[in-house]
């Protein structure tokens, strides 16, 4: 696990100064306290900070292969590296180190770009090709981990943080308002974009060539299969979960695999749970457990937690995250993010992820589950939608209607806040809808928050067209298929990956997501939506592998969701920091939002009129990353 960052200079020209690469892999020191490491030669230059989870003694980056060819720096672990060195060993390969990523040398070595499909892990990485004289980068199916760059007038930087990229004098801090436009809507700035003008990510399951001369080759070589059609047979149930329970258990297991002390992130839902018990029938001691609540009893799951913990047998860790504490801690999360960010579950993640680093190096996570076996409640929102479509237009008007009326409730995830934004978008189509009831702002709202001149710079009426293009390429059959889809590519690869990512790496924890390898997220997506999703129950395929390995009331218990209470905060600990930041004043000055929509947005909420806790957060942690990275 690492933070990595380089440049490469066209035309002839010489690398960067160490002096400014040296910078750049400073800016990185939290993803990599262990070891530094830095080489350059002719028009490349590379640098890597190194978390030691495999290989304590050697494995120092940069790495090169035996004749001084390819020079790689990569962030991330190789699961199937043992494999992979036995086979590549036959083959002549001379490995120096025990590490897991010095296979990415000798598979590219081997088979140049097409050794991506034989790579399982997670991972980041830049390599140089002194023969070819190109750079190569690459980045994991899933997006597990990062990769910024920056096109320069006479080359291009890399880095696995845009904090990194911003320590090169070249790199202008201007403000993409296309960008900013996107992160309202969506609530993060979705790939290939970036908040910088001058940056861009490179999307997951990508790779993109750079050669000396300045051209650029980019390239998907992967994409998730798309779920068969509703007419497919319907597969037996029971050997669904114990092809499942399989691929699970081996996924946890590999990922148990390292040289340092290890635990999970146990939540009390099924994901984690699950997790927590696979890795217990590996682990010679108790597995170390952590959780984080709330004060507020709604919110709360530390019961359900610590019960899982009592039933597995683990040393189980908790801390309780209030709303003063999060009036601290939320600059520091803006500048952690390096991007506008507006999970709120960003804030516990970062608390979780110090509390765990007291204890362990490296933990597992339950991340992507709900997004591989249809555990968002919007999977059944979607089936009522397709219902509502077809009713009689003056009943669901009427039913429309009366639902605005209803009183708003303080609390994000309450029944009358969610019903109100069902029923907007239940009559769009499945992509729209979906996407909407994802995101923050819509594009109505859009028009009237943003200044005019900064509305008319973006030239972006509609945020989510690049989606809808990608679902139209994918080709999903059905609304289900649709919402996983969006689910997998969007809000997992840039809003729950990058938090468990950010968080993690801010205190040197490497996160690792067992739900999110290969041959079980392909065997997932194998399968009809009927057989993943429930009618009235999310995740019912899940609940059946999890009999006989966690008590019947975790199995059988409702997703509850981890919600944050924004929605009070605002109304509490954070009403004078949100009227600070929010101030006509302020926003006049900046420009940027309309202060007298704001105004009624703040007013409104904090009056209990209505819940506007999502778009005024979404709004507090722009304001608060606009101190932090452009002074405003």
């Amino acid at each position: 696990m690492c933070g990595i960052a380089g440049s490469l200079t066209f035309d002839g020209r010489s690398h960067a100064p160490p002096a400014v690469l040296e910078a750049m892999g400073q800016a990185l020191a939290h993803r990599g306290p262990d070891e530094c490491g830095l080489w350059s030669e002719g028009p490349v230059g590379l640098v890597a900070r190194r978390l030691r989870i495999v290989d304590l003694v050697t494995g120092q980056q940069p790495l090169a292969d035996r004749d001084g060819r390819f020079h790689l720096v990569a962030n991330g672990e190789i699961y199937n590296a043992a494999a992979l060195r036995d086979d590549l060993g036959a083959r002549g390969h001379v490995f120096a180190t025990r590490t897991d990523i010095e296979v990415l040398v000798h598979a590219y070595a081997e088979q140049g770009p097409e050794c991506l499909d034989r790579i399982e892990g997670m991972f980041a990485f830049a390599l140089w090709d002194q023969q070819r004289r190109c750079l190569f980068l690459a980045r994991d199916r899933f997006g597990e981990k990062p990769l910024y760059y920056a096109r320069l007038p006479h080359g291009l930087v890399f880095a696995s943080e845009p904090k990194a990229l911003l320590v090169h004098p070249q790199v202008s801090r201007e403000l993409d308002w296309a960008a900013l436009v996107r992160y309202l809507a969506y609530g993060y700035v979705p790939w290939p974009h970036a908040i910088f003008r001058a940056m861009r990510k490179l999307p997951p399951a990508h790779w993109l060539r750079v050669d000396e001369d300045g051209t650029e080759t980019l390239h998907c070589y992967w994409t998730p299969p798309c779920p068969p059609a509703a007419a497919t047979p319907r597969p037996d149930a029971e050997e669904v979960a114990d092809g499942l329970l399989a691929r699970l258990r081996a996924a946890v297991h590999s990922r148990t695999i390292c040289d340092v002390p290890w635990g999970t992130f146990l939540s009390g839902g099924i994901d984690s749970s699950l997790v927590t018990a696979l890795a217990a029938e590996v682990s010679p001691a108790p597995v170390k457990t952590f959780a984080i609540g709330f004060e507020q009893p709604s919110y709360d799951e530390r019961a359900h937690a610590a019960a899982v913990a009592r039933a597995l047998g683990t040393e189980h860790h908790e801390l309780v995250l209030t709303g003063a504490r999060a009036r601290t801690l939320l600059p520091e999360v803006a500048r952690i993010f390096d991007e506008p960010f507006a999970d709120a579950s960003s804030l516990p993640a970062v608390l979780l992820s110090r509390l765990a680093r007291e204890q362990v190096t490296v933990v597992l996570s339950g991340d992507g589950g709900d997004e591989l076996l249809c555990g968002y409640p919007t999977q059944t929102a979607h089936l009522a939608a397709e219902f509502y479509r077809h009713l009689p237009r003056w009943l669901s008007r009427g039913i429309a209607a009366a639902a605005e009326h209803l009183p708003a409730s303080s609390a994000y995830l309450s029944w009358d806040f969610a019903l109100r934004r069902f029923l907007r978008d239940a009559s769009r189509p499945a992509a729209a809808r979906h996407l909407r009831w994802m995101g923050h702002f819509n594009a109505e709202m859009l028009s009237g928050l943003l200044a005019p001149a900064v509305w008319r710079e973006a030239r972006l009426r509609d945020p989510y067209a690049e989606a809808y293009g990608w679902v139209e390429k994918w080709g999903p059959r059905n609304a289900s298929d649709v919402a996983t889809g969006l689910d997998l590519l969007f809000y997992l690869a840039e809003d729950n990956l990058v938090q468990a990512d950010r968080a993690s790496m801010s205190t040197g924890l490497e996160v690792r997501a067992p739900f999110l390898d290969r041959a079980l997220a392909e065997y997932a997506l194998s399968l009809p939506a009927a057989s993943r999703r429930g009618w009235w129950q999310t995740k019912p395929l899940l609940r059946r592998v999890a009999r006989g390995l966690l008590p019947a009331s975790v199995a059988r218990r409702p997703k509850h969701g981890f919600g944050v209470p924004t929605g009070a905060w605002l109304r509490g600990e954070l009403r004078a920091l949100a009227g600070d930041l929010l101030a006509c004043e302020r926003l006049r000055r900046q420009g940027i939002f309309d202060p007298t929509y704001v105004s009624l947005l703040l007013r409104r909420h904090l009056d209990g009129l209505v819940n506007y806790a999502k778009e005024l957060w979404t709004l507090l942690m722009f304001q608060l990353w606009a101190m932090a990275y452009l002074g405003l």
